[in-house]
């Protein structure tokens, strides 16, 4: 975006969050954010969290909490995470699992039990993608409390890729490529592999190339298989 129409979606931003817009003041603290205004950004997704906008509460917990500074504003950034889960944020929910897995030294909080993570987890799936993933990894692998169930953690790879997380698109595709967890479809696997890809994963235009070399779920093409290669992995050989 240039500079003209940045300052432009700023001002319109604003305007909106002056009007009462909880998701103008957000927007406006996304742009300062990406400018390196920092000061000026919190200010925005304050007034987003004082109108109530829990992507505002969840973003800037999630910065406090990153900060390795006081107790004060741990706590802090736990409490606008909370609030935000508590309102069936994804993210949030997806970041308190992972918070209470781990523990926080900072704050005094013991690693929780398998138990307690599965159930937070499982509430995080309905909506994030990286909550599904892990859980999908969970199934595939039996860890992290999860029992290894193929068949599940295939389901949960593919309502990630449905939203837009190339690496549990690779790992569907993987699965249905060798008939893990389901019926072989090798043609389903290719049409993964290409929408991580497209996402931006250079392992997904791996497994593109290796299937059109192959001819493996697409008629075979040596030459587009060298094509990508060359154009995605930037491969001369």
């Amino acid at each position: 975006m240039e500079q003209k129409d940045q300052e432009k979606a700023m001002d319109y931003y604003r305007q909106a969050g002056e009007r009462g817009s909880p998701e103008g003041w957000f927007n406006l603290g996304h742009l300062l954010w990406e400018q390196d205004e920092s000061s000026a950004s919190m200010e925005a997704f304050q007034k987003a969290i004082d109108l109530g906008d829990v992507d505002a509460m969840y973003f800037v917990g999630v910065q406090y909490l990153s900060k390795e500074e006081t107790e004060e504003q741990h706590r802090l950034g736990l409490d606008l995470i909370q609030n935000a889960a508590e309102q069936s944020h994804s993210g949030a929910l997806y970041y308190l699992a992972l918070f209470h897995l781990n523990g926080s030294d900072i704050l005094g909080i013991e690693p929780c039990s398998t138990v307690e993570f599965c159930t937070r987890l499982d509430k995080a799936c309905d909506g994030s993608p990286e909550a599904l993933f892990m859980r999908g990894h969970g199934y595939y692998h039996g860890d992290h409390g999860f029992e290894q169930n193929y068949a599940n953690a295939l389901v949960d790879f593919l309502q990630a890729a449905d939203l837009d997380h190339a690496d549990a698109a690779v790992s569907a595709g993987a699965m249905l490529h060798q008939g893990i967890g389901g019926k072989r479809d090798q043609r389903r696997a290719f049409e993964l592999y290409q929408e991580a890809g497209e996402l931006g994963s250079i392992e997904g235009w791996r497994n593109v190339v290796a299937c059109y070399a192959l001819g493996e779920g697409v008629p075979q093409s040596k030459e587009t298989a060298k094509y990508i290669s060359k154009t995605m992995l930037k491969d001369d050989d």
